[in-house]
């Protein structure tokens, strides 16, 4: 049996003197247990001071998904996206602070944290509802012991989506500025002359013209002008922004001519009812301002109407016959394009006077009587024409100075009113020349030579 080795005790040694594991540990144990909780608190307290939990902000951009997908599937527009695509959220996160610091620096964050808005989550509305989107926060791995301290609150994204409507209208020009005096544009042409507009149904609807705008201040003679942006506007002359164009830019061809006032001419061809006249014509407007190449406008100072034609016209009426313009003349009033011209038409009477012969002017150098008393005449007018007349008024005369002497039937010739006329047979009377005898009487109904 080999020998029995005696087990030497493990001394620690301390300075100068031995200690054993057992006086290490069971001398002062509480002291000890003491100061190594005290070394743990120091520490952590020492790691919270440099790297305490706090909260920090953060501005996060709001991502839209599926925006080409839900427009083009469905034909629909986003009629606010110039409000929404450049969207943030603020959001609060609270840690450690050094690893807020370190998602901080450099935007990091800007790739760790993502603020979504999910356009298929979409519902049909009206055009002027607001589509709630939700927006989805989420964090890379990295982060996710993050806490994100608005979790339970959801965000919106407020999306205005309408069905897409398309338009084709007319490029008009608006000209500007003023060219010489008695010098105008005539009829820009724009090319191309339509545009096909492209955009939200609400916008659309609001589109009244497209127009291109031209300065012609410094335009003299014919030219062609380039780049000319259209713009659509409103009813009210507003511009409306936010809708695509087929063509960005158009060209306008400019002639320069010369305008001057013309007088109408109206062309009447027409037969009245019996016993109807006209007592008038009106035209309105009288004159128009008319447009054209120099050479042509200056040898026009009368603009002819077409035909007006009627047949037994038996009232007023009026007509509106067109403009007859030769070719490249234009007017320069889109209004002087209506022309009304009224035929004044009245009826006439016929109105029976007895003129006593003793009041008529004879012409002879012989005396003479008259056989018969009076003569009767027929006059024609209207009838509030007629009425005024009285035999007063009405002028009669005899010419027998080629006549010899005895008795003779010879027509009386009256002088009538403006805008009465004779009608019937010629009145005529009787009446006697006889040598002109010294001192003798004149009988009742003769009388002497006239005086010329």
């Amino acid at each position: 049996m080999p020998p029995i080795r005696k087990q030497k005790r493990k001394n620690l040694y301390y300075g100068r003197g031995e200690i054993s594991m057992s006086d290490f540990f069971g001398k002062n144990l509480e002291w000890k247990i003491f100061s190594l909780i005290l070394a743990i608190g120091l520490w952590l307290i020492v790691i919270n001071i440099k790297n305490p939990e706090e909260t920090m902000s953060f501005t996060i951009p709001v991502t839209i998904e599926n925006l080409e997908t839900v427009t083009s599937k469905y034909d629909l527009i986003v009629s606010n996206l110039d409000e929404i695509e450049n969207k943030t959220i603020k959001i609060n996160l609270r840690g450690n602070r050094l690893t807020l610091e370190s998602l901080k620096n450099n935007k990091k964050y800007l790739n760790e944290i993502k603020a979504v808005a999910d356009l298929e989550l979409f519902r049909y509305t009206k055009a002027d509802e607001v589509n709630k989107i939700p927006i989805a926060i989420s964090f890379s791995d990295e982060y996710r012991g993050l806490v994100f301290e608005e979790q339970n609150q959801i965000r919106y994204l407020d999306v205005i989506l309408e069905k897409r409507k398309t338009l084709t209208k007319t490029i008009q020009v608006d000209i500007e500025g003023q060219t010489e005096d008695g010098y105008v544009v005539l009829g820009p042409k724009v090319t191309p002359g339509e545009i096909v507009l492209s955009g939200a149904e609400s916008l659309i609807d609001q589109v009244d013209s497209v127009k291109v705008s031209v300065n012609v201040s410094d335009i003299v003679t014919s030219e062609k002008i380039l780049g000319l942006e259209p713009k659509a506007y409103d009813a009210k002359g507003k511009e409306i922004l936010g809708l695509e164009k087929s063509t960005d830019n158009v060209a306008v061809q400019l002639s320069v001519g010369k305008k001057r006032r013309a007088v109408l001419q109206a062309d009447i061809q027409g037969t009245y009812a019996q016993g109807y006249i006209s007592t008038g014509i009106k035209i309105e407007p009288q004159e128009v301002t008319i447009v054209g190449p120099e050479n042509v406008v200056n040898n026009l100072s009368q603009i002819k109407l077409s035909t007006i034609i009627f047949d037994h016209l038996d009232k007023t009426t009026t007509f509106n016959p067109e403009i007859i313009l030769p070719s490249g003349v234009s007017l320069w009033n889109s209004t002087d394009t209506k022309v009304a011209v009224t035929i004044e038409v009245k009826k006439q009477v016929v109105r029976e006077f007895k003129i006593p012969t003793s009041s008529l002017t004879v012409k002879t150098d012989l005396q003479f009587r008259y056989i018969s008393k009076e003569v009767t005449v027929y006059l024609q007018g209207i009838e509030e024409d007629i009425n005024k007349i009285t035999e007063n008024m009405i002028a009669g005369s005899i010419d027998v100075s080629d006549y010899g002497v005895g008795k003779h039937t010879v027509t009386v010739n009256f002088t009538l009113p403006k805008n009465i006329r004779q009608v019937g047979e010629a009145p005529q009377v009787e009446i006697e020349l006889v040598e002109p005898k010294e001192e003798q009487e004149v009988p009742e109904h003769e009388g002497v030579p006239a005086t010329e």
